[in-house]
């Protein structure tokens, strides 16, 4: 080995003594190897590997390689899913090639998850509700689909000891399908709840008229008037409106219809009825309670039909009386113009002012089927338990209390009237207490309990039925 590298050299020196070095031929075929040598060494210092990131066929930028751009798409369909808990999608077709380019070229082109959106077209998989072929809602699975019908469906429909739920269903097709949407479009469980319950928001324009005023537009619209102004902010009563003026009316209504059907069996009370006897003894306009009346109690049970927590049918199965009521006896002096003795059991003519006050401090109290006392209500037992503080005993159902009474026009109520509804084909199947301003206090259903309606709001306006006055 020794002798072969000695030989080697030798070679080397003999060549190089034998080459002539200052030859033109010899000095230009070295100029051209420095050349080539300095100009690739320039093009590497000032240029970078990198891959053309292709989508569709079209070059969008560069990225490092192709694995950094896949996983550069990987994360971006990764965050725009995430707040779903799924994984975004692309049906773009995506390709990378290998090329070298200049450095500046390939800061001015690099692409970065901020500004991959504007290039790839991306979606997400979920689950559209609907009814009646409505889109309602657009959920990321199936479950949280199903949970949201449910959830609805136990909101105006809540089993318990005395409330036997025999069957739930919707009055509209419910459907649900598996669809490719945007992010925009998908909603959480909570938020799609929540717009449910608070019901279909629609909006229309009004061109006001000659001689139209907030009530009367309110009046042909089967809207109250707070209503309408509050889908004009800033308008008061007192707001001047004039012919060709543009209003907003906003009016709500439900997406969907929960029916429920059931039994109910629980106790009521049996409100006592006054009984005035005229005494002699006692000053004209003077009364005096001479036995105290006390209520009795009795268990109803009955058949229902409700929609959205409304009753639409209603049939008493059964009715056994625990107590019954005491009359409750009052001596009553003599008016100016009487002499005779007189005895009656009288159902009067209710204060207006303060039956209305005892039915609007009992807002809150719960819906309960059947209910007619303050642990809760249904609408008949509502009317019943107020008017019975007046000394008024009204009959059970609304029904029968429609069937009482005297009837009163809509353009003369009065606060203290009754109001009654009919909520399905025909019948008063719905009854609350007029307060005045075109409203009333009601039980109104298991998800709101009692509260202030409107008269003529979108729901109540066209299924009034009529008024009693007692």
């Amino acid at each position: 080995m020794s002798r072969f590298k000695v030989s080697a050299s030798d070679q080397v020196q003999k060549i190089a003594k034998n080459v002539s070095w200052k030859s033109p031929r010899v000095l230009g075929s070295l100029t051209v190897t420095l050349v080539l040598t300095g100009s690739l060494g320039f093009y590497f210092l000032t240029t970078t590997a990198a891959a053309a990131v292709m989508i569709n066929g079209q070059q969008v930028g560069y990225v490092a390689d192709s694995q950094s751009g896949q996983t550069l798409v990987d994360t971006f369909l990764q965050e725009k899913g995430e707040p779903y808990g799924v994984v975004a999608k692309t049906r773009d077709q995506i390709n990378y090639e290998n090329v070298r380019i200049k450095n500046s070229a390939y800061k001015a082109s690099e692409i970065k998850e901020e500004n991959l959106a504007s290039s790839l077209n991306y979606y997400l998989e979920g689950y559209k509700v609907l009814a009646n072929g409505t889109p309602i809602a657009y959920l990321p699975s199936k479950e949280e689909a199903d949970k949201l019908l449910k959830q609805y469906e136990e909101y105006y429909s809540k089993s318990s000891d005395e409330n036997k739920i025999t069957s739930v269903s919707f009055l509209e097709d419910i459907t649900i399908e598996k669809v490719s949407i945007q992010p925009s479009q998908m909603t959480s469980l909570e938020l799609a709840y929540e717009q449910l319950i608070e019901g279909q928001v629609t909006t229309k324009e009004y061109t006001v008229e000659e001689k139209d005023s907030w009530w009367l537009i309110a009046r042909k619209n089967n809207m109250l008037t707070a209503e309408v102004l509050a889908g004009n902010p800033g308008a008061t009563e007192d707001t001047v409106i004039k012919p060709g003026d543009v209003l907003k009316l906003v009016t709500v209504e439900p997406y969907l219809t929960v029916v429920s059907q059931g039994t109910y069996s629980g106790q009521e009370i049996i409100p006592y009825d006054v009984v005035t006897k005229t005494d002699y003894k006692l000053n004209p306009g003077q009364t005096k309670v001479v036995t105290k009346g006390s209520n009795g109690s009795k268990i109803v049970t009955y058949s229902y039909e409700q929609r959205n927590g409304v009753e639409v049918a209603k049939k008493v199965l059964d009715e056994k009386i625990v107590e019954k009521p005491v009359d409750e006896v009052v001596a009553k002096g003599p008016s100016k113009q009487t002499v005779n003795v007189a005895s009656a059991t009288s159902r009067g003519s209710a204060n207006g002012s303060s039956l209305v006050e005892r039915a609007l401090s009992f807002q809150g109290t719960k819906y309960v089927f059947g209910g007619t006392s303050t642990s809760g209500f249904d609408c008949s037992g509502f009317t019943k338990y107020i008017y019975s503080g007046s000394g008024i005993s009204l009959p059970r159902t609304s029904f029968d209390q429609f069937n009482s009474g005297s009837s009163v026009s809509k353009d003369n109520l009065q606060a203290g009237d009754l109001v009654f509804f009919s909520t399905y084909a025909s019948g008063a199947s719905h009854v609350g207490i007029y307060i005045g301003n075109g409203k009333f206090v009601h039980a109104a259903n298991p998800g709101s309990g009692v509260k202030v309606s409107g008269v003529s709001d979108s729901f109540y306006g066209p299924r009034y039925l009529g008024a009693r006055r007692y």
